[in-house]
């Protein structure tokens, strides 16, 4: 603690070899400086590491923070740790405020209810950061976020003014948006799922608020909107992620009309890459989906929002609605296709 962490955090070499090596092993330095009472005087060093240019380093780095910080004391998570998070999301340099999107949302919980406030303005200005791989990775952790919150607030946090509602939700919307790369849309399908599996516990508790239930109606579009993306990896990931979807809104009332006649137009993709993705989930999305949802219109045709919204007839389960792709799959001009 005297010598050797002050020498390192004075004296970061600038080869990437030695600042990896270095980054995993500081993760495992915590009985060597004395026990988990000392352990944040690992910190100032795996700060530095945090900064660096290489991706791989800042990963190290980034995992190492993390399994100190499980060890951390609540003082000393909630004084020196919580300060780190602070420094690094307002660095000037950009690979700063990377680092400090993924420990920020994972810190969450065990923070201060004023520190949560401070902290979640803080995630707030990284999903909107001017830089774009900043907003990617900040929209890679945005699920995480919301499940954290929702653990640490409780249901209030999804009330209208609660701050599930009032700040995440449209960080959702605006990082979903076309104005965004492709790289920050990536993360949308990901996100809803995190969403979906936080609201499909609640709904399994007990009925669903109406705040609750238009926050739903607010997210499942965004949904639908990645399978009608105009990049084809926006597409795929959808496609590649569609069971999940299935199985985080399995217990919420009245999605699957919308979500299954959306995972068909994947398996009618322009591209071959998206179809095969598509197919390999099929048989997860058949047997995932629990509720029962309308036949497919006459003529194959895709159903119109009205007939999604209005629908009153005979139901069928999701297995039975998409079997009937399956023939038009195995003669698909593609042969990854026609073998998933």
């Amino acid at each position: 603690r005297d010598e050797l962490l002050p020498f390192l955090t004075d004296g970061i070499d600038d080869e990437d070899e030695v600042l990896l090596a270095l980054a995993n092993s500081l993760g495992d330095m915590v009985e060597q400086v004395g026990g988990e009472a000392h352990a944040h005087n690992l910190l100032p060093p795996l700060e530095l590491l945090l900064t660096v240019e290489e991706n791989a380093v800042r990963d190290a780095a980034s995992a190492s923070t993390q399994s100190i910080a499980e060890k951390l004391p609540d003082e000393s998570f909630q004084n020196q740790y919580a300060s780190m998070l602070e420094r690094l999301a307002t660095k000037e340099w950009f690979t700063a405020r990377m680092s400090s999107a993924a420990l920020i949302s994972s810190a969450y919980p065990r923070l201060t209810t004023q520190q949560q406030d401070e902290h979640l303005k803080l995630f707030t200005q990284l999903c909107k950061d001017d830089t774009p791989m900043v907003r990617r990775v900040a929209a890679k952790y945005l699920g995480q976020m919301v499940e954290n919150a929702v653990v640490a607030i409780g249901r209030s946090s999804l009330e209208e003014n609660g701050a599930v509602s009032s700040l995440l939700i449209p960080l959702f919307e605006e990082l979903a948006s076309n104005d965004q790369p492709d790289s920050v849309r990536l993360q949308t399908t990901e996100n809803c799922v995190s969403f979906g599996r936080v609201m499909g516990k609640l709904a399994s508790e007990g009925p669903l608020t109406d705040q609750e239930s238009s926050l739903i109606k607010r997210l499942l579009p965004l949904i639908v909107a990645t399978i009608d993306d105009r990049s084809w990896r926006v597409r795929w990931t959808a496609a590649a992620k569609f069971a999940d979807v299935i199985k985080a809104y399995n217990a919420i009332p009245n999605v699957m009309d919308s979500l299954i006649p959306a995972y068909e137009k994947l398996l009618q993709d322009p591209e071959a890459e998206v179809r095969t993705a598509a197919t390999f989930n099929l048989a997860h999305v058949a047997n995932g989906c629990l509720a029962s949802v309308p036949p497919p219109p006459p003529g194959g045709r895709q159903p119109t929002d009205a007939e999604l919204t209005n629908y009153q007839g005979p139901r069928v389960t999701a297995a039975e609605r998409l079997v009937k792709r399956v023939t038009s799959l195995t003669e698909d001009d593609s042969e990854h296709v026609r073998a998933a």
